[in-house]
This record gives C-alpha cells, sequence and structure tokens, in this order.
C-alpha cells in the first residue's frame, strides 16, 4: 500500500477514534455525577470494582488479541486465506474454550462476594447481579474483538470503533432510561450487558458481509496455530497481569482496607487518568496497525522512522491536556462534582501528572509484539507490577496516607518502569543506541512544562468559574503552545510531513 493510502485510513481511524473519545469524555464526565445523584458513592464504588474485576479478566484477553492480531494480520498480508481462515477458527474456538474453563472461578467468586467485597447501602444480591451482567458484558466484547480481528488486520480500525460507539451511547441511553425509571443497582448491569450485546451483533453482521471467506469451522481448527499464539500469548499475560497490578489493583487494595465510599471517591477523582488513557489509546490503535505493516513488509527504515515519530506525536497530543487538568485540577473537580471533591486535587496531580512519560511510550511497545520478543517485557512488567502491589499495602499500613496511598506506589513504579525500561527495550529490538528514544520522549516532556507554565500564568489573570471559562481559558493554552509545539517540539522531518499531509487534504 501507498503512503498515501496508509495517511487516508490513519485519517479514517483518527477521526472515528477521536469520535469514540470525545462521547467517552462528554458522556463519562456525565454519567458519573449522576451515577452519584441516583445511587451514592458507594453505589458507584461497586460499579468502578466491578468493571475493575472484568479488568482482570481480561489479562488473557488481551493477550489473545494482541498475538491473534499479529499472526492474522501477516496471514492476510500475504493474501493466505487458508492460513488466514485457520488462525480465525482457531482462536476464536479457544477463546470460547477458555471462557467455558474459568467458568467455575467466576462461579465461586461470585457466591462468596459478600465476603470478598466490601459494600454497603445495596443488597448483596444487586451486587452480585451487578458483576455477573459486567462479567458477562465483558466477555461479549472479547469475542467481539476476535471477530473483529480482520479490521485490524486490514487497518480498519474505523470499523471497530463505529461500533464501539454504538455500544457507548446504547449504554449511556439504557443508564439514563433505566435509573429515571428505578434507582437500582441492578438496572446499571442490565444496560451494560444489552449494550454490548447489540455491538456484538453489529459486529458479526459487518463481518459476514465484508469477509466472506472467513468461516467459523471446527474442521480448521490447527493445534500448531493454537500452541504458537498460546506461547506468545503466556508472555504476554504475564505482561498484562503486571499492566494491571499498576492500573486496576488500587481500586481492591481501597476496598479492602478503606471501604466502598473510599473506593468511590477515588475511582470518581481517577475518571480523568482513565479519560487520558483512552485519549492516548485513541492514537495507539492507529499507530500500531502500521507497525505491524510495514515489519509485514519488511520496509525496517519506515518503521524505525516511524516508531520515533509516533513518541514524539504522543508527547505533543498528551501534553496540552495533561498540563491543563494538573494546574486546574481543583477548579476542574468544582465545577464537575462540586465543592466536596475540591480537597481531593492533590491526588488527581498524582493521579494525571506522571502520565506525560508513562502514556507517551505506548506506541513502542507494539515493537516487543511485532517483533515476537514478549517474554522480557512481560517479567519485567509483571515484577514491577507485584512490587507496586508490595509497596502500596506498606504504604498504606506505616504510612495511613489513605486514598493516596496506592496511588503514590504506582506512580513511582509505573514511571521507573516506563521510563527505563521500555524505551531502551525497544531500542535493542530495533538494534538501535539506548537513548533511541529518549529525545522524542523529552520533547513532550518540554511542552508539557511550557503548557503548565502557560496555565499557572493564566490563572493569575483569571480563575474560570464555569465550564465556558474552562474551555476558554484552556483553548487559549492551546492555542499559545502550537508556536512551542511546532518549532520546539517537532523537529525539520517532521514538520515536514506535518505540512505534506496537510496540502494532501
Amino acid at each position: 500500500m501507498s503512503m498515501k493510502g496508509v495517511s487516508y485510513e490513519m485519517s479514517l481511524n483518527l477521526g472515528t477514534n477521536f469520535l469514540a473519545l470525545v462521547l467517552n469524555i462528554l458522556l463519562g464526565l456525565v454519567v458519573v455525577p449522576f451515577y452519584i445523584a441516583k445511587i451514592g458513592v458507594d453505589g458507584y464504588g461497586i460499579i468502578a470494582l466491578a468493571t475493575s474485576f472484568s479488568s482482570y479478566l481480561s489479562i488473557i484477553t488481551i493477550a489473545i488479541d494482541a498475538s491473534v492480531g499479529r499472526n492474522f494480520t501477516l496471514a492476510m498480508r500475504k493474501d493466505d486465506h487458508a492460513s488466514s481462515n485457520a488462525i480465525y477458527s482457531s482462536s476464536i474456538i479457544s477463546a470460547l474454550l477458555l471462557i467455558v474453563a474459568i467458568l467455575p472461578l467466576i462461579g465461586w467468586f461470585l457466591y462468596k462476594i459478600d465476603s470478598l467485597v466490601s459494600y454497603h447501602g445495596h443488597t448483596v444480591n444487586e451486587m452480585r447481579w451487578v458483576f455477573v451482567a459486567i462479567i458477562t458484558s465483558f466477555v461479549l466484547t472479547f469475542i467481539r474483538g476476535l471477530f473483529l480481528v480482520p479490521a485490524f488486520a486490514s487497518n480498519k480500525i474505523y470499523i471497530q470503533r463505529i461500533i464501539a460507539i454504538l455500544e457507548i451511547v446504547v449504554r449511556t441511553a439504557l443508564v439514563y432510561l433505566l435509573l429515571n425509571a428505578s434507582a437500582q443497582l441492578s438496572l446499571i448491569g442490565v444496560a451494560f450487558f444489552l449494550a454490548s450485546l447489540v455491538s456484538f451483533v453489529a459486529a458479526l453482521i459487518w463481518i459476514i458481509r465484508k469477509f466472506p471467506f472467513l468461516k467459523l469451522r471446527a474442521s480448521s481448527f490447527d493445534k500448531q496455530i493454537v500452541k504458537y499464539v498460546g506461547s506468545m500469548s503466556f508472555w504476554l499475560v504475564i505482561n498484562q497481569i503486571g499492566t494491571l497490578l499498576f492500573i486496576n489493583i488500587d481500586i481492591i487494595l481501597l476496598n479492602h482496607y478503606y471501604g466502598p465510599t473510599a473506593t468511590g471517591e477515588f475511582s470518581t477523582v481517577a475518571q480523568w487518568h482513565t479519560l487520558l488513557r483512552s485519549f492516548a489509546g485513541v492514537f495507539v490503535a492507529i499507530f500500531t496497525p502500521v507497525v505491524y505493516k510495514y515489519y509485514a513488509e519488511k520496509d525496517f527504515n519506515n518503521l524505525l522512522k516511524f516508531s520515533r515519530y509516533s513518541v514524539v506525536a504522543m508527547g505533543v497530543v498528551l501534553a496540552i491536556p495533561i498540563g491543563i487538568i494538573v494546574a486546574y485540577s481543583d477548579v476542574i473537580l468544582k465545577l464537575w462534582i462540586g465543592d466536596r471533591f475540591v480537597h481531593f486535587y492533590p491526588l488527581m496531580i498524582l493521579l494525571t501528572g506522571h502520565l506525560i512519560f508513562n502514556l507517551s511510550v505506548l506506541p513502542i511497545l507494539s515493537i516487543n509484539a511485532v517483533y515476537n520478543k514478549v517474554k522480557v517485557p512481560g517479567l519485567t512488567s509483571f515484577f514491577c507490577g507485584g512490587l507496586n502491589l508490595v509497596l502500596g499495602i506498606l504504604i498504606i499500613k506505616y504510612f495511613d496516607l489513605g486514598i493516596y496511598s496506592v496511588a503514590i506506589a504506582s506512580a513511582i513504579l509505573l514511571t521507573l518502569k516506563n521510563l527505563i525500561f521500555s524505551p531502551t527495550y525497544a531500542a535493542k529490538i530495533l538494534e538501535q543506541r539506548f537513548w533511541f528514544y529518549y529525545p522524542s520522549i523529552g520533547r513532550g516532556m518540554a511542552l508539557f512544562l511550557w503548557v503548565l507554565l502557560m496555565s499557572w500564568g493564566c490563572r493569575h489573570f483569571l480563575v474560570p468559574g464555569s465550564w465556558m471559562a474552562m474551555c476558554v481559558s484552556s483553548a487559549l493554552i492551546g492555542v499559545a503552545s502550537i508556536p512551542f509545539a511546532w518549532f520546539v517540539t517537532l523537529n525539520k522531518d517532521q514538520r515536514l510531513l506535518i505540512e505534506k499531509l496537510i496540502r494532501r487534504r
């Protein structure tokens, strides 16, 4: 495919990813206060815990998706329909068998849930149903992802995002309608399940129409493919365990040591952390298929350039929102939730400030997968994640910093991992000097510091008292940061590339 074709598909992918992101942000900012108003902070803590539990199930599913995506992409690029069908059928059948295998564990958890989860204000049956519905919703989403692997392989990420947008809209509409009819915790589970079911059916319809040669057949099941995919998936699972010990262990520790109210308060503030990760995910989703494409075509020179460019691009798009959120954390919390949460602004800074490092390196993590060098990153992530769990418990027990305890531990260890190990290991795989990615990371950091300086300067003249004033201030800071981003953050080659893309549009 020509660079023009790649650019066109990236534009479509970026547009739909950005639309999904905007919907996630807008609806997320509206839904969280709505949850709190209808079911209370404790109820929202249960919802956050249920989705967190689903994330732990995803340690296997994300690994399978990544491994299947890599191998299916290589087969599709060679127009090998027989191998494509074998990988497709083998992966879906294996996933279904895996789900059946872990059902007893899930059943045990749901049966003992009242002794494993701290809760009050809601019945155990309501809480159990929420977990059942959200877990079922997650399973449908996982299987949907495997059915849509051809969209990833053909760089049609926009199809995946359109279906994800459908799920977001349906779920939000159902939550609003059902909770207005009756403020019952269990109805949120109903909304999650029905929205996932609708999006699952939509995915099936699309794949049947666009890839008629792909047939899900038991006869296409290949043990060798499962073995090969499984060997790669194992180390990706280890990696995901470590990642989730960084991201999701916080809520579980808080629920265990401090109860549902602290869990709900932390989850509310952490929504901005989640939104920023979603924002970064928009760009990772469009960068990754291009890396796979260059690798499949053995175009290693462009792969090298593109991987470094993607880190700079991530720094540019993340520095402005992260800088503004850090500088205006107290204002944002007051406008969003009210005075009750304003005193948590240091937590918001702690949860979001380090993301300028930890999200900028996300595009180069695909280097590990595409080269099938996943063992060392998996072990490193697992070790650091386990250390995060231990450090979090120690800080809780010996310093008693409340909901700040787990945030401090994860911020320190995640930053050390992604500043020291991730860029140097990717550079080693590409046979480059260990500092290969550091100039790109540093450019994004410089822009972040500039945005902080501009934001704090603006606060001396005006502290926004409404969302409109906040938006105007953010827009002014963003516009004032463009010259710095253009002339300092981007180098000459990157400016020429962007100018070329603009002229082409």
